[in-house]
């Protein structure tokens, strides 16, 4: 029978043994320094000056003077002199101090797959993993934190045909999943019973736009059940795209149809005399260019009722607002009404709004233009004599001079008029007022200083624009 064990060689109680008891507290040494140990560093070369009793240390490849000769031993102070045991491979310690469980394996000292978490089969917390699931985790929350500045999730997959994903699930059941799944778009998708999925958002890996389910971009940067199928898609509760009902848009939706048309929104129409004029009640007869419409529904939706437009024609010489509204989808569109703007309106010498065409404020030492730019010349040629050049002819229809009054009403001036046709020139002559059984010219005087005279006069022909 061995006196020594044939692992550790602790030395055995033999039989009929005189003072058993030494050769088992020899053993019981042996434990003591083997069983969790704990050294004051690894790879030790230098014993200290005064050791602690019970210190140990992990001899390195050549220790110095009493240690000499114990390469790779630990060495442990009791009893005043050093014990060595021999290192074997699997012998575990920790440093004084330290976290880290160190492993022998043979030849050095490394940290063991406990230690380092490292490459671990799987890991439950408050549960168990399994082959797919191999980090598993039961609580009610997972927070991951900063340490100190960013922080990550990264989910990586293999090939652009793999999925990687967010699953959310009710009872083992797929609910909603967002990530890449089967292809580098990213998507976001809902299931009712995990089996039919339907997807609310897709975004393509290469343009950046959404795409919808069946794989059709569509305009502007995002699709899919989640948002508008179409530039007037009116389903409720949907994302509103930029562009849709011409929001956020540099040209809307074009209407062709003013009457039929309920869709809040920005959108455009052509005028009456345009070839692809809008039909219904068109609130610019005789205008051939476009017209911006602005609609207001007042029910969600594309019903016919409590609906308002709004147009503004875009002319060169005098942009025009009109309103109509629509109070029920059993009545028809009211009238369409004119803002009275300072493009449509001035006011005159006595402090009155008037309706305007291109009117001309005829001043003593000069014109005004308030509503349209004419390019009228101004010529003051004498007392009460002024000439205008680069015309047209006086307003045919409404109104055509207001002349400035006191404060009883009387004229202060008298006003005669001449135009060239040929010449597109208007000449003005101003003269005191005098009664002879009605108000005649009387000497020639000029405008009075701080007033004016209204001279309105017909609204140029435009033309349609070929590139509209």
């Amino acid at each position: 029978m061995s006196e020594n064990s044939s692992r550790l060689s602790l030395p055995f109680i033999m039989p009929a043994q005189a003072q058993k008891h030494v050769t088992h507290n020899e053993a019981l040494q042996k434990l003591d320094v083997l069983v969790q140990t704990v050294v004051e560093a690894f790879d030790a070369t230098d014993p200290p000056a005064e050791p602690t009793e019970g210190t140990t240390w992990a001899l390195g490849t050549a220790p110095t003077a009493a240690w000499s000769g114990q390469a790779h031993h630990l060495a442990t102070w009791t009893n005043g002199a050093w014990l060595f045991v021999a290192l074997q491979q699997g012998f575990t310690a920790i440093e004084q101090g330290g976290d880290e469980l160190m492993i022998w394996d043979g030849t050095t000292w490394t940290p063991t797959e406990i230690s380092e978490l490292s490459n671990l089969t799987g890991l439950g917390v408050n549960t168990t993993h399994d082959p797919t699931n191999r980090l598993s985790v039961s609580s009610p929350a997972t927070l991951l934190s900063h340490e100190g500045a960013d922080h990550q999730v990264k989910v990586n997959k293999a090939a652009q045909s793999d999925t990687a994903s967010l699953l959310f699930q009710t009872n083992w059941s797929g609910r909603a999943e967002m990530g890449t799944a089967g292809s580098d778009d990213f998507v976001i998708k809902v299931s009712a019973d995990g089996t039919t999925w339907s997807t609310g958002i897709s975004i393509a890996a290469a343009t950046g736009e959404l795409t919808a389910p069946s794989g059709m971009v569509v305009d502007g940067q995002i699709t899919g059940t989640a948002v508008t199928q179409s530039s007037t898609d009116s389903t409720a509760n949907r994302l509103l795209k930029t562009g849709d009902f011409g929001l956020g848009e540099d040209a809307g939706p074009l209407v062709s149809d003013l009457d039929m048309h309920f869709l809040s929104g920005m959108y455009y129409f052509y005028g009456g005399s345009h070839t692809n004029a809008a039909s219904g009640n068109n609130p610019y007869p005789t205008w051939s260019g476009a017209a911006g419409l602005l609609c207001g529904n007042g029910t969600l939706g594309g019903t016919d009722g409590y609906c308002w437009q709004m147009a503004i024609n875009f002319s060169a010489a005098s942009a025009e607002v009109k309103m109509r509204s629509k109070a029920a989808s059993s009545v028809p569109f009211t009238d369409w009404a004119t803002f009275h703007t300072t493009e449509n309106t001035t006011v005159d010498a006595n402090g009155f709004i008037k309706e305007a065409s291109p009117i001309v404020r005829l001043f003593d030492g000069g014109i005004d233009m308030p509503c349209v730019a004419m390019n009228a010349q101004f010529t003051r040629i004498g007392v009460g004599r002024y000439c205008l050049e680069n015309v047209d002819a006086l307003a045919q229809q409404g109104w055509q001079i207001e002349v400035p009054q006191d404060v009883n009403g009387n004229r202060l001036v008298f006003v005669e008029t001449e135009y060239d046709p040929d010449q597109r020139r208007l000449m003005v002559h101003t003269s005191a007022t005098e009664w002879r059984g009605a108000w005649v010219a009387g000497a020639p005087v000029d405008i009075p200083a701080g007033r004016w005279i209204d001279l309105r006069f017909d609204q140029a022909t435009e033309s349609s624009d070929p590139d509209l």
